[in-house]
């Protein structure tokens, strides 16, 4: 918007990223593991990563903040592994295995 002594336009900025928050996952969606647990990231890429570049850091931080998981101590999770595939529908597949507690 002008104003009378100022002939540039006003600079406004909008955020178009939307929040989508946890609204698709509820925490009372989910039963909490109340064992320690085993997890297997899978990724489908149509490139394939380096293998050291593969990172579950934010999947498993999800897993936390929708009530899933307890947290993501060594306590918690008990093992991490990693597989991956070349794909044209691209897409990381979890999975969560309940281990004994000893």
């Amino acid at each position: 918007m002008k104003n009378e002594n100022d002939h540039s336009l006003a600079n406004t900025t909008t955020n178009v990223e939307s929040n989508s928050g946890d609204a698709s996952v509820r925490a009372e969606s989910f039963a909490r593991f109340n064992s320690p647990v085993r997890i297997h990231i899978h990724s489908v890429r149509k490139r394939l990563a380096d293998p050291d570049g593969i990172s579950a850091k934010a999947a498993i931080d999800g897993l936390v903040k929708a009530g899933i998981l307890k947290d993501d101590s060594a306590k918690e999770v008990a093992e991490i592994t990693y597989t991956q595939e070349k794909g044209q529908q691209e897409q990381t597949i979890i999975t969560i295995e309940t281990l004994e507690e000893k």
